[in-house]
C-alpha cells in the first residue's frame, strides 16, 4: 500500500488556488488579475504525456485565465 500525499494537495489547491498563491507565492499573486476566472487544464496538460494513456498518473496542476 502505498500513501498518497499528492492529490490532497491538489484538491487544496483546486479549491483555493488565491489563498495559496497569496501564502506560498505573494509576489505572484500579487501579478495576477484574480477578477478573471481561471481553469484548471488537468486534461490538457496529462494529453502531453507520451504515455498518458498508461493509467493513473501525478501530474503538476494547471492553472490558466479564462479567455
Amino acid at each position: 500500500m502505498h500513501d498518497d500525499y499528492d492529490t490532497p494537495w491538489k484538491q487544496a489547491i483546486a479549491g483555493h488556488l488565491p489563498e495559496f498563491m497569496a501564502f506560498y507565492f505573494p509576489d505572484a499573486y500579487d501579478a495576477i488579475d484574480w477578477s478573471r476566472p481561471h481553469d484548471f487544464l488537468d486534461q490538457e496538460l496529462a494529453a502531453l504525456s507520451r504515455d498518458a494513456e498508461l493509467g493513473t498518473r501525478l501530474l503538476d496542476k494547471l492553472a490558466l485565465p479564462r479567455v
